[in-house]
């Protein structure tokens, strides 16, 4: 009887989600830490909205944050821009914003001594300006929840802080979104719908 059992527990099946996680944030951190100054880490490319996908990216952007410039020597910001088309007074509440205060929490003895820092790109009605932490002479990570291959939309933001003499800039989107890499839909309404979440 117990080795039925113990068959049966060996049947279950067991994500190797974990594992995937700590690979892609391995690479994201050697990204983060070897890329040039200026760079957009184009890690993560998609052309559809997998959810599965989503966990992958967000769980492996946060353990690789989590672990990114720990040494107590390190000065930080990590900067929060909306998606592209959603720059608002008001920066709507999305995946990245919610890991900017898990981040928080998780490092508070980094945010307590000025070690790590956050910020955020806001929309006046007439351009981008940039609320937060004094980013001179800081690393910077700016953290977008998703933007459209191609666009120069990150570049104006690293320009900004650039402005705002930061040492060095990169930049994470958290889902690259490609439209050449969707599947062509046999559906033409449900491909209409995909359309319609497109970010411009």
């Amino acid at each position: 009887m117990a080795e039925k059992e113990t068959e049966k527990q060996t049947d279950k099946k067991v994500s190797d989600y974990e594992e995937v996680v700590n690979e892609v944030a391995e690479e994201l951190l050697a990204q983060l830490a070897f890329s040039d100054d200026g760079s957009v880490i184009e890690m993560f490319e998609a052309g559809n909205y997998d959810p599965w996908q989503l966990f992958l990216f967000f769980g492996a952007v946060e353990k690789a944050l989590l672990q990114y410039r720990t040494d107590k020597r390190c000065k930080t910001v990590y900067i929060q821009v909306p998606p592209e088309g959603l720059a608002t007074h008001v920066p709507p509440v999305t995946p990245v914003s919610t890991l900017l205060k898990h981040l928080s929490i998780e490092r508070i003895d980094d945010f307590m001594n000025d070690r790590l820092e956050t910020g955020r790109v806001v929309y006046n009605s007439q351009e981008m300006m940039y609320e937060g932490a004094d980013v001179k002479n800081r690393h910077v990570v700016i953290l977008c929840d998703i933007m459209r291959k191609g666009s120069d939309y990150l570049n104006e933001i690293i320009s900004l802080c650039h402005e705002n003499k930061a040492s060095h800039v990169v930049a994470v989107p958290m889902m690259l979104w490609n439209p050449e890499l969707e599947e062509p839909s046999d559906n033409e309404g449900q491909g209409k719908s995909n359309e319609g979440h497109r970010l411009s």
